[in-house]
């Protein structure tokens, strides 16, 4: 009797863990102006996000990055000259790609 208690415990303590580690967390999506997704990830607090530009000359100056679902402020980068955009510490969300001009990008996976 004891001992298929304790295993009744463990196994609620065990599948209790696993709910709450997957409760936190979330998905970090990317869409572009069109909102047609670009890239998606699990992240559990706040991931670090590249945006790859394919011609940086004709990209202007900064990438921006809004949060579609109006949880978060919109955030800008410089655009470096080999043509990337990091931003850190975003968090789970819709957030939307906007640049300055129509160039071809991507989301680079920074795991």
């Amino acid at each position: 009797m004891k001992r298929s208690t304790m295993f009744l415990i463990s196994v609620a303590f065990l599948a209790s863990s696993l709910v709450v580690s997957a409760a936190f967390a979330a998905e970090l999506r990317i869409v572009d102006t069109a909102g047609l997704l670009r890239g998606a990830r699990v992240v559990d607090d706040s991931s670090r996000l590249t945006i790859v530009v394919e011609d940086p000359k004709g990209a202007g100056g900064e990438c921006v990055l809004a949060n579609i679902d109006g949880l978060a402020s919109e955030r800008r980068e410089k655009l470096s000259p080999s043509g990337e955009c990091t931003f850190v510490g975003v968090a789970a969300g819709t957030w939307q790609v906007k640049l300055p001009r129509s160039v071809r990008w991507k989301v680079k996976n920074n795991e």
